[in-house]
C-alpha cells in the first residue's frame, strides 16, 4: 500500500480500492479509510419493490406493508405523498410501489417510503415530486444559475430533479445524458410493476463497483485498484463514459493473498469495531452503539504537551472533532449521537470546537444536523441512516450473554434432602443465656443464700438443652417460632413479677426441701422458663424415683411445702421429682397460695408466742 501525498494545489489524493470478490470497497485518505462501501444482505438500500399493505395502525399513523421478506416493511404516513389520514390514503392489501430507505437492522424490518427517488451521476430523479432543487454545496451564484435553467429546459413536466454537487461545470450534454439514464429506468419499473405480481422486485440499484465510482469518484480520486480483470475492464467503461480516465489510473491487483489484506484494510474494519479509539496525541475516544443512540465520549489521556489546562483541553477537543467525523462515516452510525467533549470553561474555546464541527462533518453525504452544548456540556447530533453499520454487518449478538456483555451468575438454592446439612449447622447454634446467667446471679446475692448443688445443676441445664426439631423446608418459619417463644417466656416472666413476693418466714430452715426450691427457681423474678429437660435430667429422674404420694402439681407441691417448713423447721423435706414440662407456664392461684399460707403461718406464730409469754407471767 502506497502512501497518499498532497497533491501540488494542496487537495487531498484519494485512492478507492475495490474488492469485488468479498463485495467490500474502500475510500482512503491520507493513509486512513474514510469511507466503506459494503453490499450484504437480502434488502439493499435504494431496492423499488412491489408490496401490498398488510396491515394498517391508526394509533402510530403507520402501516405494515409486505415486500416478499421475512420481515415486514414500516410505512409511516409522512413517507406516503398525500394529506390527511394514513386510514384515508391507504386500504388493506393496497399495491403499492415503495422504495427501501433504511436497512433492516436486528428485529426491525426495512424501512419504506412511496416517495421513489433514483440517483443518478449528476441527478436524482423524483417521479412523484415536482420542482428542481440544487446542492448547498454549489456556492456560486452564476453557475446555481445556469444548471437550473438547463435542467429546467430538458426536464419532462410533473417529475422533480435534484441537482447534485457533481455536476458543477458540467456540460448540458452530460446533464441530459445522465436524465435519459434516469428516465429510462422508471419507465421500466412502470411496466415492469403492471405486469408482475406483489410481493416482487421491480429495480436495484446497481452493483457495488459502480456505486461506489459513482458516490466516490471524485476530482481528487488518482488511483482505483481492484482484484479482477472483470472489473478492471468495467471501471474503464465507466470512466470512459465520464471523461474521467484520463485523471485516475487504474490498478490489477495480481499478489496471492486477499486484496484487503494487502492493503491493510482489515486492520481498518477491526480497529471500527473496537470501543476505544486511540488519537495521535495520546487521547482517546470512548464509542458505543445501542438500540436508542450512540455515545461518544472524549478522553485527554496522556496528552500533556500543552501549557496550560485550557489549552490541553482545546487541542484535545479539536483533534477529537476530526476524528469523530471520521468514525461516523467509517463506522455509518445513524440516527441520534451524544457527544461528551472535555469541559470548557471559555464559551470562545466551546464556539470554536463547534464551528471545527461544523467544518468537518461537512463532507459527509449523510447530511448530520449539530445542536448546541447543553448545560451539561453534551453536544447533540443526528446523522441519516444509509444502510446497516459496519457492526451489524461484521458482528453477531452473543448467544450466551444476548448482546449485554455479562454473564449472569448461577443461582445455587437449597434443596430439600440437604436436611443433614441444615441440622448439623443448627447444632452449632446456642441460644442467648446472657441474661439467664445475670438475673440468677442477681437473685441469689438478694437472697443472701448459697445455691445447694442440686439447683446448680437445674440452672444449667438450659445451656445444653438438647437441640429441638427444626423444619429443613422452612428454616425462617423456625427463626420465627423461637423467637415467639422467647418473647412469651419474657411476657410470662414480667407478669409473674407482679404477684410474686418474698416470704417473711423466720423459723423457716436456712436448707429448704428440694420441692420449695424448684419452686422458688420457677417463681423467681426476670427468669426464663425452659420447656425442656436434658437427657441427663431424665436418667436421673428414672434412676431415683419418688413415691407416688409426693407427684404432685407444683401448686400443692408450693403449699405442702410451706406449711412442713413452718410446723418443723428443723426436718428437711426430700427431693420430689421435678415435673417442668409441666410447669411452662406457672399457676397464677400459686403465688396467692403462697401469700395466703405465709399471713396464716405468721399469726399462728404470733399466737404461739402470746401465749408461751403470758403463761411464763403467770408462773412467775
Amino acid at each position: 500500500m502506497t502512501n497518499d501525498k498532497h497533491n501540488k494545489n494542496g487537495n487531498v489524493e484519494k485512492k478507492i480500492i475495490i474488492a469485488e470478490r468479498d463485495n467490500i470497497a474502500a475510500v482512503m485518505e491520507n493513509g486512513k479509510v474514510t469511507d466503506f462501501f459494503i453490499s450484504r444482505g437480502e434488502v439493499i438500500l435504494g431496492d423499488v419493490y412491489l408490496a401490498t399493505v398488510d396491515n394498517i395502525l391508526p394509533s402510530i399513523d403507520a402501516a405494515f406493508v409486505n415486500v416478499g421478506t421475512d420481515k415486514m416493511g414500516f410505512l409511516h404516513a409522512q413517507d406516503v405523498m398525500g394529506k390527511g389520514a394514513l386510514k384515508d390514503k391507504l386500504t388493506p392489501k393496497q399495491r403499492l410501489i415503495v422504495q427501501v430507505v433504511k436497512e433492516p437492522t436486528g428485529h426491525k424490518g426495512p424501512r419504506v417510503t412511496t416517495e421513489i427517488s433514483l440517483p443518478g451521476r449528476f441527478l436524482v430523479l423524483m417521479p412523484y415530486e415536482p420542482g428542481i432543487s440544487i446542492s448547498k454545496k454549489i456556492e456560486n451564484s452564476k453557475e446555481r444559475a445556469r444548471l437550473k435553467s438547463v435542467v429546467s429546459l430538458i426536464k419532462p413536466v410533473g417529475v422533480g430533479v435534484i441537482i447534485r454537487t457533481e455536476a458543477e461545470g458540467q456540460s448540458e450534454a452530460d446533464i441530459q445524458e445522465d436524465l435519459e439514464i434516469l428516465l429510462e429506468k422508471w419507465n421500466n419499473i412502470i411496466t415492469a410493476a403492471e405486469t408482475m405480481t406483489p410481493p416482487n422486485l421491480l429495480y436495484r440499484d446497481q452493483d457495488l463497483l459502480y456505486r461506489t465510482i459513482r458516490e466516490a469518484c471524485t476530482e481528487d480520486v488518482k488511483e482505483i485498484v481492484v482484484d479482477t480483470a472483470f472489473a478492471m475492464q468495467r471501471v474503464q467503461n465507466i470512466l470512459q463514459n465520464w471523461h474521467m480516465n484520463k485523471n485516475v489510473q487504474v490498478t490489477l491487483y495480481k499478489g496471492t493473498e486477499p486484496l484487503l489484506i494487502a492493503t491493510d484494510v482489515h486492520k481498518e474494519i477491526k480497529a471500527a469495531l473496537n470501543v476505544k479509539v486511540n488519537m495521535p496525541s495520546g487521547g482517546y475516544l470512548f464509542i458505543q452503539q445501542t438500540e436508542a443512540l450512540t455515545v461518544i465520549d472524549v478522553n485527554s489521556g496522556k496528552f500533556t504537551s500543552s501549557s496550560t489546562q485550557d489549552e490541553t483541553i482545546l487541542k484535545t477537543n479539536i483533534e477529537a472533532v476530526h476524528e469523530i467525523a471520521r468514525q461516523l462515516r467509517l463506522r455509518n452510525i445513524g440516527g441520534m449521537i451524544i457527544v461528551d467533549f472535555i469541559d470548557m470553561m471559555s464559551r470562545a474555546d466551546k464556539l470554536a470546537m463547534l464551528e471545527e464541527l461544523e467544518i468537518a462533518l461537512e463532507p459527509d453525504k449523510a447530511k448530520p444536523q449539530v445542536g448546541q452544548i447543553s448545560d451539561l456540556g453534551l453536544v447533540e447530533l443526528t446523522r441519516h441512516r444509509q444502510g446497516q453499520s459496519l457492526s451489524e454487518i461484521f458482528t453477531r449478538k452473543c448467544p450466551h450473554c444476548q448482546g449485554t456483555g455479562y454473564f449472569m451468575n448461577e443461582f445455587n438454592f437449597s434443596t430439600p434432602t440437604a436436611e443433614g446439612e441444615y441440622r448439623a449447622k443448627a447444632a452449632k447454634m446456642k441460644l442467648p443465656v446472657n441474661n439467664f446467667k445475670k438475673n440468677k446471679n442477681k437473685n441469689n446475692n438478694n437472697n443472701n443464700q448459697p445455691a445447694p448443688q442440686q439447683d446448680n445443676q437445674v440452672a444449667e441445664q438450659p445451656e445444653i438443652q438438647q437441640t429441638p426439631e427444626i423444619d429443613v423446608e422452612n428454616p425462617s418459619a423456625v427463626a420465627i417460632q423461637e423467637t415467639e417463644k422467647r418473647d412469651t417466656r419474657k411476657k410470662r416472666g414480667n407478669r409473674k413479677n407482679k404477684f410474686e413476693k418474698k416470704p417473711e418466714t423466720e423459723n423457716v430452715s436456712t436448707q429448704p426441701s428440694a420441692e420449695v426450691e424448684t419452686a422458688q427457681t420457677v417463681l423467681k423474678p426476670n427468669e426464663e422458663i425452659k420447656p425442656t429437660i436434658e437427657p441427663e435430667a431424665e436418667k436421673q429422674q428414672e434412676t431415683n424415683p419418688q413415691p407416688k404420694e409426693e407427684e404432685q402439681s407444683p401448686k400443692q407441691t408450693v403449699e405442702k411445702d410451706v406449711t412442713e417448713a413452718s410446723e418443723n423447721a428443723e426436718t428437711p423435706a426430700e427431693p420430689a421429682e421435678k415435673e417442668v414440662k409441666k410447669t411452662r407456664r406457672p399457676n397464677r392461684g400459686a403465688s396467692k397460695a403462697k401469700k395466703t399460707r405465709t399471713r396464716k403461718t405468721k399469726e399462728t406464730k404470733e399466737a404461739k408466742e402470746t401465749a408461751e409469754t403470758t403463761e411464763a407471767k403467770v408462773e412467775e
